[in-house]
């Protein structure tokens, strides 16, 4: 099973109400997720390396499907435990040309950088149910929803996906 990306405002089986709401913001997650109160925002990198681009990823970059991409797959922490996790990816080659040193963040937050950096533009998010398959082996649930978005610069386009897990957004 692929996703089944759309514009969040046009989805067809859009989640409702808070869910929903999280999967709209157009601000830093990273932000939103330590701006909830959660005082012990973390990640945690689960892999970083180079694979074949995934279908959908290679639709959404313009790329063959299967060309080499940078991959950085994470979790984001609040309050003790896992609450979404983050799939980034970017062409391998425009990677590696555009100097840029992402492989160099090790724990800390992609989201900070892209929010500092005004040359970096995001482009509208799309919304899906995410593949079980997918997650991380621990976090394999289905029913997950996810957001993701381009950013570019004039050297680099990345795709950022993110993926709520079960019990977030929590109810206020």
């Amino acid at each position: 099973m692929f996703p089944d990306w759309h514009p969040a405002p046009t989805h067809p089986r859009r989640p409702d109400g808070l869910l929903f709401d999280w999967l709209c913001d157009e601000g830093s997650l990273t932000r939103r997720l330590m701006a909830a109160g959660q005082d012990d925002f973390r990640v945690e990198v689960l892999l970083q390396e180079h694979q074949p681009a995934r279908p959908d990823e290679a639709a959404a970059l313009g790329l063959d499907a299967g060309q080499p991409l940078w991959v950085r797959e994470v979790l984001l922490h609040t309050a003790g435990a896992p609450r979404v996790f983050a799939r980034t990816v970017a062409d391998l080659q425009a990677f590696n040309a555009a100097g840029v040193h992402l492989e160099n963040l090790g724990s800390r937050s992609l989201g900070q950088l892209l929010f500092s950096d005004p040359r970096i533009q995001r482009e509208p998010i799309e919304i899906s149910l995410y593949p079980a398959a997918w997650l991380p082996a621990p976090r394999r649930t289905e029913g997950c929803w996810a957001r993701r978005s381009r950013f570019r610069s004039d050297r680099l386009q990345l795709l950022v996906c993110e993926v709520f897990l079960p019990g977030w957004p929590r109810p206020a």
